[in-house]
């Protein structure tokens, strides 16, 4: 199949705004004050500018992921009726879609949580953090992961650079941005990376009209 073009997108505060995958799922299963607590202290993913290190994100991760196992697979799966959606989000997809735009989203947050996201959005292309539930055996995503799936996703697809998008809110973005070399800034600071507009808590269909209107 042919491909217009592709458009990456992040979730936390990207797709979904407010509150990320994590502190949703957090709030379900009755850990939302470890859950603030290792936003702010642990370097979990989070819509901040700075990055952690990857050390502190696995810690927290596997702490995480002991509290999933414990609540039951049943309970982590109830969270998706109570993230707050981007303005526009299905809109915006699906106008990507219908224009025959490659839309995936590459998150540094966990599968089971992106999965479901992306079966609503209507989005089959992804990769996230994975957690095998029977040997609790995490398989991590970083932030320059995400810039090594959107090359193997173009090269897959044979899509030409100058109608490769991505999408993001914050520093763990920077390495798909850059890799993009188009792309749009959510996020409240700019930046500043050539190619890349930057859309201050801008909506989902806002952003697919400036890629469509990009490539004309």
């Amino acid at each position: 199949m042919t491909h217009n073009g592709s458009v990456l997108f992040d979730v936390d505060g990207t797709l979904i705004r407010e509150r990320t995958v994590c502190e949703v799922i957090a709030s379900r299963i009755g850990k939302s004050e470890r859950m603030d607590w290792l936003e702010k202290h642990a370097g979990t993913p989070s819509t901040s500018v700075d990055l952690p290190s990857n050390q502190s994100v696995i810690d927290a991760r596997e702490e995480m992921a002991d509290w999933y196992i414990e609540a039951g697979r049943e309970a982590v799966d109830t969270f998706l009726p109570h993230v707050t959606w981007a303005e526009g989000a299905h809109a915006g997809v699906k106008s990507l879609i219908d224009n025959g735009f490659l839309v995936a989203i590459a998150s540094l947050t966990w599968s089971f949580g992106v999965e479901r996201i992306a079966a609503d959005l209507g989005i089959n292309e992804l990769t996230a953090t994975h957690l095998d539930w029977d040997s609790k055996q995490i398989a991590h995503q970083f932030a320059e992961d995400k810039a090594k799936y959107l090359q193997q996703m173009v090269a897959k697809y044979n899509i030409s650079s100058e109608r490769v998008w991505a999408v993001g809110d914050s520093g763990g973005d920077a390495p798909m941005l850059k890799a993009a070399g188009r792309g749009v800034f959510v996020g409240d600071s700019d930046p500043e990376i050539p190619g890349v507009v930057h859309l201050p808590a801008g909506g989902i269909d806002a952003v697919a009209e400036l890629v469509l209107d990009a490539v004309g």
